[in-house]
């Protein structure tokens, strides 16, 4: 037995072992979903698979809440797929390594899979309890969460005819989410004009950041690395002028880059002279970035590079290409309205590809931000792309769900909960508007630094959470 599955509550830290042993990135959740399937049907429970790979498991209700209100609980089976620059973890073959410090579980040097394994793990716990009281339940399991939400966008609104809907997927202890932002993905094309090369080059690497979520953490100031490598190479390009050989930071929209590095044709002894006086005025500007390495390194010679019009056409659009917060809510004190995060830059064989995720609590604000994208792309002529559009979660003030949560997490914490929207995508959102019936709430244990390789969740809530999620389940009411 691991270390984890020695954690109470046991038979949740048991489920999450065994999700940690089977890998499950995005687009890669056959084996996991197999896993489950074959362990739920062993228990005599009904299991469902839908053509996008979704999961649903169903469980009749225990002795005596036979007449209550059915209970939908949701999570999702993918995780995001990061790891430290130093690390040799194979996402799609290796199981995750945990250990525990200071009252957290961690991965090591990568993504935990917390973000939603610790959610999926209490929905399985309960399932396979004999000892749980519960009216008619049902899991649903989707896939491909953490990259556009496609299982989703795909499941059928039969799934969905229960009145009452758990999501397990927000990660801060003792607060209850009634609303979350919407998204829609954009992505920007600059074809270069490519030439020989035989010059020397050299790389320029922006690292150590913290990186996050490009929700929950946008507003936190943490660096993108991107938009950093932008700046310092702006700046050196204004001084020396030099083509680009190549580009690659990042990985996902959905997280703020840690990483980002730029093959560019320049002696590297020069190019180190020119960039260190820009990377001091960089680290003192981002001094809580306390690991920040701007630095130039050795690089091969590639056969081509852009042009210097085409590199100075690059770097400007990058430049212009908005990041982080846009809007704070007028409605909600504290909470990001509108923001926008560059997730992944690269080079290829179109060109300079910028892939950014917007979200928004509402839905006109994407397309004020679409608009001003498509300005710009006209500007500059490239291609603009829009794709993958998911819609927010409303907030139900007169939810009776939310009212009986609310009263049981008082009774847990001895105070009225703090009710949150989350500008993060939540499938709650894209449910909702398949079955506008459902009522809904959002809770989950505290998760740390998700969709990094610092990712963690607090020990001690999970215990809270589930003690909640067992109380709300036994006092769902009677049948109207």
């Amino acid at each position: 037995m691991s270390e984890i599955e020695q954690l109470q509550p046991q038979p949740v830290w048991q489920w999450f072992a065994r999700l940690c042993a089977v890998p499950r990135p995005t687009f890669h959740e056959q084996a996991v979903r197999e896993m489950l399937v074959q362990a739920a049907r062993q228990r005599g429970l009904t299991t469902d698979i839908d053509a996008k790979g979704n999961l649903r498991i169903c469980k009749p209700a225990t002795p005596g809440m036979e007449n209550c209100v059915p209970v939908a609980m949701q999570a999702h089976m993918d995780m995001v797929a990061q790891k430290g620059a130093e690390s040799q973890h194979d996402f799609q073959c290796d199981p995750i390594q945990t250990r525990i410090e200071d009252g957290w579980v961690w991965a090591n040097d990568t993504t935990l899979g917390a973000d939603n394994g610790i959610g999926l793990a209490m929905g399985l716990a309960v399932l396979f309890a004999d000892d749980v009281a519960h009216p008619e339940l049902t899991l649903i399991i989707t896939v491909e969460e953490e990259i556009g939400m496609g299982g989703a966008e795909a499941l059928d609104a039969d799934w969905l005819q229960m009145p009452y809907l758990i999501n397990l997927d927000t990660e801060e202890a003792g607060e209850i989410f009634i609303g979350c932002a919407g998204g829609r993905d954009a992505s920007l094309t600059l074809p270069l004009d490519w030439q020989p090369n035989q010059a020397p080059m050299c790389t320029v690497r922006v690292s150590g950041l913290r990186g996050g979520h490009s929700g929950v953490d946008i507003d936190k100031n943490h660096a993108n690395a991107n938009v950093l490598l932008t700046r310092v190479l702006a700046s050196l390009y204004a001084q020396k002028p030099f083509a680009l050989g190549s580009w690659q930071g990042g990985e996902l929209r959905n997280v703020i880059t840690r990483e980002a590095q730029a093959v560019i044709v320049m002696d590297e002894a020069a190019a180190r002279a020119a960039v260190e006086p820009i990377a001091a005025v960089v680290a003192a500007e981002w001094a809580e970035e306390t690991q920040l390495c701007i630095e130039v390194l050795p690089a091969e010679t590639l056969p081509q590079a852009a042009t210097l019009a085409s590199t100075q056409k690059a770097l400007d659009l990058l430049v212009a290409v908005p990041n982080g917060v846009m809007r704070m809510s007028a409605e909600f004190t504290g909470i990001v309205e509108t923001s926008s995060n560059i997730g992944e830059v690269k080079t290829s064989a179109e060109g300079l590809q910028i892939h950014c995720l917007m979200r928004s609590l509402l839905e006109t604000p994407k397309d004020e931000f679409s608009l001003r994208l498509a300005a710009l792309a006209r500007l500059a002529d490239v291609r603009l792309d829009l794709t993958a559009d998911f819609p927010g979660w409303a907030p139900n003030a007169d939810s009776p769900l939310l009212k009986l949560t609310s009263d049981i997490f008082a009774r847990h914490y001895g105070k009225q909960p703090p009710l949150q929207i989350i500008h993060a995508g939540l499938e709650c959102g894209i449910l909702s508007g398949k079955a506008p019936h459902l009522d809904m709430v959002s809770f989950g244990p505290t998760i740390r630094a998700a969709h990094s390789p610092k990712e963690r969740v607090e020990i001690a809530a999970v215990a809270e959470c589930w003690a909640i999620l067992l109380d709300l389940l036994k006092s769902i009411p009677p049948r109207q």
